[in-house]
């Protein structure tokens, strides 16, 4: 005759386990939702019934209640189940202080007489089947509850279900404690607990032995054999009213929430929607209720827009938010190919209010990401990889997440090099695809007011930096030379330094920033540096009376932004009319290249274009003058500009 208890496998042979879980860890954060909310949003999106009309959306509610332990015997075992594994560790040489207090920390949650429960809680989903599942049928009951480190895709939309992700409940229950329940589309009904302990104990033929630190709340056949615990069975935490479902769907618990480092849960748990799902709420994909006893709030399409700038409209975690909602709904769209036609949409919109950034979403709506930068220029850009035809591109980028989704980098496949370098590829294309959307704004009426070089804050196409929220991802070594001219001879003193900003204002010297790639082609004209007044190929003597003289600059930096953009910052101690400049890229050879300018912006002036190896004539204004430069070559170089002026034969005399 079976019963309904907690049941720890006998440890047997295997390791002894202590409170260091990283699977939890790696979620864990005080005061943040996000890895909560992202999780279960996400698996429920993924679990959608396709057979509903497409404008159902997933239904998600996050629900808190407080439970009277004496109620339910659940607890009172789990007590035992705690006592029992004190009392081995009391007795082990292997204890360490973060044992002893996570322990202690359990037992002084169960000491109180309710117990603070966060229901999550999902509609128009297909439930997890399988519970009543055969040994060799495949059921998506056994991989949320009872396997480890196993994903399995539900559909082909599917991120993988219930793999390293599933431990994020735990990371937020002060008891490591979660309760599954479940009604599914194929009928069947389950209910099911697990914690996340360290080794415990308990008695077997007499003596006390070492068990496995993972345990269930099941209905246990024998020492050996155990099944969810079913409708038929008298539990009465099985049959709470939470749990008697009557829609299809799936129930997460987190048993003992800490509401002591979420104090204003409700608040950070739909800011953490919001900013995390955006996409999916304004396509009608997915709505969220959170509630508790003394608020709740409705988050969908229809009260999106006054949540995110009237009710949360003082949030910074939504600040960026905003901006994607603005340009999804105001913005323009274009669609491109990556893998396949129309796998990659471009949202972009340009507004002066803007901080730069760039959100990546998948096509469920999930946001994996945005990069930011709060000193580029305006725009706001939205990338939403699309599920198409096979479907290349969203299944490489989904294999190129870690665990909690944050991000899409080759080097997170570790176990197919032929996925590796595809995604790669795939990551490279991407950004020369936004590239060149910015590209053709940059040439738009609206670069006379904005700042040039707008592809200077996307993350690195080369995928060697792991840019994340707040981070452009481009830093890189700079080299220094510092440029000294006497009676036209160009004199370098080259050394290394790291770039602290943007402007290069922690660097003291004059200099270039190069990247850490060698560059790959020489240019066929290799021109000298040019003495001014002589024959060299580039630089007008000018006409009638003028000379060709070196202005006094004080000093210049050049930075490397993306693709062939560079911005370039000219400190001048005077006004300077007719300033021609000369760049040349520095070779391994310590000889330099004639580098070819497509085009021209200085700062409050329109773009030019060049086409030319020659710049000019331009006009420099006393102080620090900004300049964008895009050259004809698509690499990272070491560049150099050579300065240059006309002056008439009247005004250099006097």
């Amino acid at each position: 005759m079976g019963k309904i208890c907690w049941d720890f496998p006998l440890l047997g042979t295997g390791n002894e386990s202590g409170n260091n879980i990283a699977a939890i860890t790696m979620f864990k954060g005080s005061g943040v939702m996000d890895g909560l909310a992202r999780e279960i949003c996400q698996n429920s999106l993924d679990a959608k019934d396709s057979s509903l009309p497409s404008d159902n959306p997933v239904k998600v509610k996050f629900e808190l209640i407080d439970v009277k332990k004496s109620d339910y015997p659940v607890f009172k075992s789990y007590e035992e189940a705690v006592e029992s594994s004190i009392e081995y560790w009391n007795n082990s040489p292997l204890c360490t202080p973060s044992i002893t207090e996570f322990l202690s920390n359990i037992k002084t949650a169960l000491d109180s007489e309710t117990i603070p429960m966060l229901v999550m809680s999902d509609y128009n989903t297909v439930g997890l089947n399988g519970v009543n599942a055969s040994p060799h049928e495949q059921s998506f009951w056994n991989l949320l509850v009872n396997t480890e480190g196993i994903s399995i895709k539900q559909n082909d939309n599917s991120a993988g279900s219930f793999g390293i992700g599933k431990n994020a409940p735990f990371a937020y229950s002060a008891l490591n404690l979660v309760f599954y329940n479940t009604l599914a589309k194929d009928g069947g009904r389950a209910f099911e607990g697990v914690t996340r302990l360290v080794t415990t104990q308990r008695e077997y033929n007499g003596t006390m032995r070492p068990t496995q630190p993972i345990g269930k709340y099941l209905y246990l056949i024998d020492d050996y054999t155990g099944r969810p615990i079913l409708p038929s069975d008298d539990c009465p935490i099985a049959q709470m009213g939470v749990f008697n479902r009557t829609e299809i769907g799936t129930d997460v618990a987190v048993v003992g929430f800490k509401k002591s480092d979420y104090t204003d849960w409700e608040r950070l748990t739909a800011v953490a929607i919001i900013k995390n799902f955006v996409l999916a709420i304004i396509n009608g994909q997915l709505t969220v209720t959170v509630k508790s006893p003394k608020i709740e709030y409705v988050i969908d399409s229809e009260r999106l827009e006054r949540l995110l700038f009237i009710e949360f409209g003082d949030e910074p975690q939504l600040k960026y938010t905003r901006q994607t909602y603005e340009t999804i709904a105001n913005g323009e769209l274009i669609k491109t190919k990556i893998a396949e036609k129309d796998d990659l949409s471009i949202y972009v919109k340009y507004d002066e209010k803007y901080s730069a950034s760039l959100s990546r979403f998948r096509s469920t709506g999930m946001l994996i990401n945005t990069t930011t930068n709060d000193v580029l220029p305006h725009f706001s850009v939205v990338i939403i990889v699309n599920d198409v035809g096979e479907m290349r591109l969203s299944k490489t980028m989904r294999s190129a997440e870690p665990p909690q989704h944050t991000e899409w980098r080759a080097k997170n496949i570790t176990d197919n090099l032929t996925l590796k370098n595809r995604a790669g590829r795939y990551i490279r294309k991407i950004g020369k695809e936004i590239q060149s959307v910015l590209d053709d704004f940059d040439r738009a009426d609206i670069t006379d007011k904005m700042d040039a070089g707008i592809g200077n804050y996307l993350p690195d196409a080369t995928d060697s930096s792991g840019a994340t929220e707040g981070s452009d991802g481009l830093k890189t070594d700079v080299k220094i030379k510092e440029i000294k001219s006497y009676d036209g001879q160009v004199f370098y003193n080259s050394q290394y330094e790291s770039a602290e900003s943007s402007t290069g204002s922690e660097t003291q010297k004059t200099g270039v920033k190069t990247g850490k790639k060698k560059r790959k082609k020489r240019l066929k004209n290799k021109i000298p540096v040019v003495t001014p007044g002589g024959k060299s190929t580039g630089v007008s003597t000018g006409k009638g009376k003028v000379k060709i003289v070196s202005p006094k600059i004080v000093e210049h930096r050049t930075f490397y932004l993306a693709g062939n953009k560079y911005r370039c910052f000219i400190n001048s101690p005077d006004d300077y009319e007719k300033v021609f400049i000369q760049y040349f890229a520095g070779r391994d050879d310590d000889k330099q290249d004639s580098l070819v300018v497509k085009n021209l912006k200085l700062e409050g002036s329109p773009c030019i274009e060049i086409n030319s190896e020659k710049i000019g004539p331009i006009s420099l204004k006393k102080g620090v003058n900004t300049m964008y430069v895009e050259f004809s070559n698509n690499e990272i170089m070491a560049v150099v500009p050579v300065f240059t002026m006309e002056v008439s034969d009247e005004k250099q005399s006097n």
